[in-house]
């Protein structure tokens, strides 16, 4: 069977930085299967998920992923669940031009349509709700309660999530003692494949991830050599005190994109929806400069560092929650 290549985006609000070409997962699958012929399509379902009340949720484009991210269910509702407003930017309002269906929610080990229902004006945050047979609706996770609670510089927080890792930082964490959680999305259902199996890719929970919320610093991101002008007004969105700022207590060696939406639990309660990391956390050789003709004099970077993720507290978004809560 003839192979072609498909582009994937994981969803994460730093899409407009050059740099960040990991936020997007280039898969050379097979033709999309006719439903019929795959089992795990057919029935709605895939293996390998946990009984937890986070989502993989999948922007599809003709049955394949297109753009990815994260959700989780609203307590007290039924089949709603909170994302990020930036993953549906890209197709709200377009359901006859991408299809019905176009939108999955991955979670426990089923499969379901979701669809928009709320947007507030201005926080990245959005009600989505699970489209499928009751009997599937009843056997949902119990959702985490939800707290407004004020939180503090200081405060542990864990971070969970849903989103593909390459084969070999799966393999890389687990010689460090981090064995991922890999879950058979993308092999079983959406039977991808890369043509260099070295770069194969599988959906990961993400649910260990622990991390200290700190003080914003501006001042730092505006000193940053390597950010143009550009750059530095896009992370000063973040880097204040409308989002908790948390940096995570390990590398995670790559691009947290597909995490977007997933929840910040604090003692084991929801008190925020993942926004947007930080993609220029740079260690840098301030020993050895390069000089580049009409830039002038640029920093040695030793290593990028992936380990610091912007939060949308749930409390700016309580009307949202509130709101999720009374859809039946």
């Amino acid at each position: 069977m003839k192979t072609k290549d498909n582009k994937m985006a994981v969803s994460c609000r730093f899409v407009l930085f050059p740099i960040l070409a990991l936020c997007f997962l280039i898969l050379t699958s097979c033709k999309p299967p006719q439903e019929e012929k795959n089992t795990f399509r057919r029935e709605g379902r895939f293996k390998g998920g946990l009984n937890v009340p986070v989502a993989f949720l999948v922007n599809e484009l003709a049955g394949q992923p297109r753009i990815l991210a994260s959700g989780w269910l609203i307590e007290g509702s039924e089949g709603i669940l909170f994302s990020a407003k930036h993953f549906t930017d890209d197709f709200m309002g377009k359901t006859i031009e991408l299809g019905k269906g176009e939108c999955k929610a991955f979670i426990k080990n089923m499969v379901f349509n979701c669809s928009v229902l709320r947007v507030p004006p201005i926080r990245d945050a959005v009600v989505l709700e699970l489209r499928g047979p009751q009997a599937y609706l009843d056997l949902l996770p119990k959702p985490y309660q939800i707290s407004y609670e004020k939180i503090n510089y200081g405060d542990t927080l864990v971070i969970q999530g849903l989103h593909p890792h390459p084969l070999f930082i799966s393999e890389l964490n687990e010689s460090e003692g981090f064995k991922d959680y890999s879950i058979p999305i993308l092999r079983d259902y959406y039977e991808a494949r890369m043509a260099d199996p070295a770069q194969q890719m599988e959906v990961v929970f993400d649910g260990r991830l622990k991390g200290i919320v700190v003080k914003p610093d501006p001042a730092a991101v505006l000193r940053n050599p390597l950010l143009s002008d550009e750059g530095k007004k896009a992370m000063l969105q973040y880097e204040n005190d409308s989002y908790l700022k948390v940096i995570i207590d390990r590398d995670h060696k790559f691009s947290f994109g597909g995490l977007s939406g997933g929840v910040a639990l604090k003692n084991g309660k929801a008190v925020g929806v993942i926004t947007a990391q930080d993609p220029f956390r740079f260690e840098l050789d301030k020993k050895g400069f390069l000089f580049v003709p009409g830039q002038g004099r640029v920093f040695n970077i030793k290593a990028q560092h992936f380990d610091v993720i912007y939060i949308t507290p749930i409390g700016s978004v309580k009307e949202l929650a509130e709101y999720g809560k009374r859809v039946k």
